[in-house]
């Protein structure tokens, strides 16, 4: 990476970190753009060279949490033999880090901004929920068909799961996730 490739992923960055910072302390609404500029002694010009709102501001900060605890998750699947166990503890991991995220984020608002917040999470687990449909089809373990149009489904469940936890993160919905998924599935 060039140096000034590099400058700009480290500007990126510390825009999104302060922003974090913002959002925490004054919320969502009442963080502005122009506070932040000052604080980083940039224009708002600059900011919004890295990112066009606080939308994508907020997603790319959620993106980056959604991201590593992908990480995470994915190292932990390798510890299991079966890809059907693989995703049942994926959708497991999905929901129970949901719930810590909606329990714990209220300042950051993410109930508020659950369709960006959700997005982020969506975008950074289809690689490993397609990775398990794939494999699975080719191991056997799941019927034959079209792995994105299943992958989606399943999105969809997941999504409509999420959903539901959004509104009450102490409602139990994995185990009726995993059987609607498995019905897909098999």
């Amino acid at each position: 990476m060039d140096k000034i490739a590099v400058e700009k992923t480290d500007t990126k960055e510390k825009i999104a970190d302060v922003f974090k910072k913002h959002f925490n302390y004054f919320g969502f609404k009442k963080t502005s753009v122009d506070e932040v500029a000052k604080e980083l002694k940039v224009s708002k010009k600059t900011i919004y060279q890295f990112f066009t709102s606080k939308e994508k501001i907020f997603y790319y900060i959620v993106s980056r949490v959604a991201g590593g605890i992908k990480t995470g998750i994915d190292k932990d699947l390798q510890k299991y033999n079966t890809e059907i166990d693989r995703l049942r503890q994926l959708i497991i991991k999905i929901f129970s880090e949901s719930k810590i995220w909606l329990k714990n984020n209220d300042a950051f608002e993410f109930r508020y901004k659950y369709e960006i917040g959700s997005l982020a999470f969506k975008d950074a687990f289809e690689e490993l929920l397609a990775r398990i449909v794939k494999s699975g089809m080719e191991n056997g373990e799941f019927k034959q068909s079209s792995p994105e149009i299943k992958v989606r489904f399943i999105e969809g469940i997941i999504s409509e799961g999420m959903d539901i936890i959004s509104k009450n993160p102490d409602q139990e919905v994995v185990v009726d996730v995993i059987d609607s998924v498995l019905k897909i599935l098999m």
